[in-house]
């Protein structure tokens, strides 16, 4: 069995050449996998899966983009483009302990019609699979949804921190003490910051 790297932590998933979906046995997660049996395809995925969960979402896109200029009914390399161009990272829900998705790259556009997810389910090799996709655009698309509602609603803020909250092993990173204080400091000189461990606080998935 190929061993291929799970979408949502990282982890190893053992592949089973007759099955397009599987469960990752480190988070528990139900997910999609690519069809082919090729170790370069597999090889290219796992670099954009990597990409995507370091925020590198315009090179990852790139990757999946390479791997559908070799086959372009590849239904998972359209399903990874989907994911990067809206900066999906999956947290975990303090309440179930399942792999949630958050925005990272919110589009007005929603997900359901972007070209890449219908593309997507066109090629699904099976319904089972097609069912997984719609399941987890869905979700992500009433997660848009409720973003975009509170940002119309939402003052404009003067500055945006960007930066890594925490390392793999989930430990606070240097860049994140570095931002809190810039956010302090910002904050009493009477800026509006987005500084979102706290902005976002209350928001899990927004």
């Amino acid at each position: 069995m190929m061993i291929i790297k799970c979408k949502m932590c990282g982890g190893d998933i053992q592949m089973n050449a007759e099955k397009t979906y599987g469960t990752c046995e480190h988070c528990g997660s139900l997910q999609t996998m690519a069809k082919s049996n090729d170790e370069k395809v597999h090889k290219l995925f796992e670099r954009a899966d990597e990409l995507r969960r370091f925020y590198e979402y315009d090179k990852a896109i790139a990757v999946y983009e390479n791997i559908l200029n070799e086959d372009n009914s590849d239904a998972e390399a359209h399903w990874g483009a989907v994911l990067s161009r809206y900066g999906i990272e999956y947290v975990d829900d303090p309440l179930t302990g399942k792999k949630v998705p958050t925005l990272r790259r919110n589009q007005n556009e929603s997900i359901l019609t972007d070209a890449d997810y219908l593309l997507a389910l066109e090629h699904a090799p099976d319904g089972y699979t097609r069912s997984i996709y719609e399941e987890e655009a869905k979700t992500i698309s009433e997660i848009q949804e409720e973003y975009l509602a509170i940002s119309r609603q939402e003052a404009p803020f003067d500055v945006f921190i960007c930066y890594k909250e925490t390392t793999d092993s989930n430990d606070l990173t240097v860049d994140s003490g570095i931002a809190r204080d810039v956010y302090d400091q910002l904050t009493q000189e009477g800026y509006k910051v987005f500084f979102s461990r706290i902005t976002l606080k209350s928001n899990l998935g927004r």
